[in-house]
């Protein structure tokens, strides 16, 4: 009689694959400690978590699409486009206007991205790639290809300064963790997104709103790439054309390691955020044992794939 119990909450452990991606943070964070030098020191958690916190930023509205089955391969350009355009606008008119602007201008394609996947009918990822491309090339005839620097206090202190030792981009990425979170998981659009995941037809079938979904998810998720690009942007004082393209297949890695399956409709926004720490940790790990950039990318690109196959194996069975 006590074995079903028993039986059941084993099998419920094994399916919450956000408390799995926690577990192996945690042994990766041990085993960092262990064979590499530095990784216990306080100074190396808030580095950590700082820079953890532009990934993760993207990573959160990467899962809104990829829960809906959707994908977005124009976050790198987004990223790009958001300092770039604050740095322009910033020199001429100000710092707050040139948060504005680069805010405006990232959501502008998130629409544009939803207007291409809800009414031409294009697969997510060919309308993102193409929107990204495009984006990519307009920036470098925007700039000529010198983008500026600036040096934007408020953006500066998001991305550099502490509260109660906590970096301040650590407490932002929390904050929309938490709203994300109420959004796919205690709202009606939560409850869209994931019926979209699970079947679209049988969504349309049950009157879920389909147009104000994707709008909400795409715009959503290139609002979000456009903050991290502000908040690099604060990091470095500088932006470039290429700014944003590591984090075009780190993001989608984020979503995956966190335990969101890559088909939809199933996931949990708290998995990204230990994905997210998870890859940055990794990528620290690796770089601490000396391997090249090509081992470490060949590393994280193996690891994809494998569980890739695994969630679509699951998906079938």
């Amino acid at each position: 009689m006590t074995a079903l119990p028993r039986t059941a909450g084993l099998r419920a452990l094994r399916d919450h694959r956000a408390a799995w991606a926690f577990g192996v943070l945690l042994v990766t964070w041990a085993a960092a400690i262990l064979f590499a030098n530095g990784f216990d020191s306080v100074s190396s958690v808030r580095y950590l978590t700082q820079t953890a916190s532009f990934l993760g930023i993207i990573a959160i509205g990467q899962t809104l699409v990829v829960m809906m089955s959707g994908i977005d391969l124009s976050v790198s350009s987004v990223v790009a486009l958001s300092a770039v355009v604050c740095a322009q606008v910033s020199a001429g008119h100000g710092g707050a206007a040139g948060i504005l602007v680069g805010l405006a201008v990232s959501l502008l394609v998130g629409l544009v991205n939803a207007v291409g996947v809800l009414w031409l009918r294009v697969p997510p990822m060919v309308m993102t790639l193409a929107t990204g491309t495009i984006v990519a090339g307009s920036l470098l005839v925007y700039t000529n290809g010198s983008p500026k620097s600036a040096k934007i206090g408020l953006l500066d202190s998001l991305a550099n300064d502490r509260v109660a030792g906590i970096p301040l981009a650590f407490v932002l990425w929390l904050a929309i963790t938490a709203v994300a979170v109420w959004l796919l998981h205690a709202s009606r659009v939560g409850r869209y997104v994931f019926a979209l995941g699970t079947s679209q037809e049988a969504s349309r079938a049950s009157g879920v709103p389909l147009g104000v979904t994707t709008f909400i998810a795409y715009g959503a998720c290139a609002l979000l790439a456009g903050v991290a690009g502000l908040v690099l942007l604060g990091f470095t004082a500088t932006s470039s054309l290429t700014m944003g393209n590591p984090y075009q297949l780190l993001s989608i890695a984020s979503v995956v390691l966190g335990g969101t399956s890559i088909l939809g409709g199933r996931g949990h926004v708290l998995g990204t955020v230990a994905g997210a720490l998870l890859l940055t940790l990794l990528t620290a790990l690796l770089t601490a044992w000396n391997l090249s950039e090509g081992v470490r990318q060949m590393t994280l690109g193996l690891l994809i794939i494998a569980l890739l196959l695994a969630y679509a194996r699951e998906r079938r069975t």
